[in-house]
C-alpha cells in the first residue's frame, strides 16, 4: 500500500543508490514504480534455484518461490500474508529455457499474490491488490536481477514535486487497478492540450526480452 508520504524522486538519493531501495516514483515511460516491488532480491532467489537445481526429482529438479506482504494495521498487530508455490522444472533445459520458465513462476506467483491482496479481508486494510504500480515494479525487479540492469538508466523519474503534484491530482496510485503488463501513464495535469484521463502504454524493448515459458512439458506446478 503506497501512500503520499512514500513518494520520492532522485534528487533525494545518493548516488542513484539509496533511492532505489525504498519509495514510490513517478516515471514518465512506466508511471509509478515502488522501488520496494522493483528490489530484485526476490527475483535473484528464483533465479538462483534455477541455474543451481539442488532438489533433482528424476528428470526435474524443484524450485519454491514466495511472495508476502506485512502490514501494521493497529498499533499492536501485524498483519502478515504471502503467497508460496512449488514447481518441477525439466533439467538439462539451455539458458533462455530457463528465464522464460522462471519468468513464467514469477509472473504466476506475482498475479496470485496480488489476487490474494484483492481479495477479503486484505482488502479491507490495504488497497494494494493490482495498484497500478505492482505488476510493473515487479516486472522491473525480475528484469533487473536476470540481466544485472542498473534500472536507474531506464526510469524516466521525475522529481518529487511533480510527482506529488501527479499524486494530488489524480488521488493515490491504490484507488487505479493494472491487471495487464502494461504501465499506467498519469498525463500532466498542467498541460491543457491533452486529456487528463490515465492511459496505458506498451513496457519499453529492454522490458520485453523475455517470454514466459509456461509448457507442461517443462514446467509443472506442484499443489501440496
Amino acid at each position: 500500500m503506497s501512500l503520499r508520504k512514500d513518494i520520492t524522486g532522485p534528487e533525494r538519493s545518493v548516488m542513484g543508490i539509496e533511492f532505489l531501495k525504498y519509495g514510490l516514483v513517478y516515471t514518465d515511460n512506466l508511471g509509478w514504480i515502488d522501488l520496494g516491488h522493483a528490489n530484485p532480491e526476490g527475483a535473484l532467489s528464483l533465479w538462483w534455484q534455477m541455474i543451481n537445481p539442488r532438489f533433482t526429482q528424476g528428470d526435474f529438479f524443484r524450485v519454491n518461490y514466495t511472495q508476502s506482504m506485512s502490514k501494521r494495521v493497529f498499533s499492536q498487530v501485524r498483519l502478515k500474508t504471502g503467497v508460496t508455490k512449488s514447481f518441477l522444472v525439466k533439467r538439462g533445459l539451455h539458458h533462455n529455457q530457463l528465464m522464460g520458465i522462471a519468468y513464467a513462476i514469477f509472473l504466476d506467483t506475482s498475479h496470485a499474490f496480488e489476487t490474494l491482496q484483492y481479495s477479503f479481508p486484505y482488502n479491507i486494510v490495504t488497497d494494494s491488490g493490482y495498484s497500478a504500480e505492482d505488476l510493473i515494479s515487479n516486472i522491473l525487479g525480475f528484469h533487473s536481477a536476470i540481466f544485472n540492469i542498473n534500472y536507474i538508466n531506464v526510469l524516466k523519474a521525475r522529481d518529487t514535486e511533480y510527482a506529488l503534484k501527479i499524486w494530488d491530482h489524480y488521488g493515490p496510485v491504490g484507488n487505479y487497478k493494472n491487471y495487464e503488463l502494461k504501465p499506467l501513464i498519469f498525463p500532466d495535469p498542467e498541460d491543457h492540450d491533452i486529456p487528463h484521463k490515465p492511459y496505458k502504454i506498451p513496457l519499453p524493448d529492454c522490458l520485453s526480452r523475455i517470454r514466459p515459458i509456461s509448457d507442461k512439458r517443462l514446467v509443472t506446478e506442484l499443489f501440496l
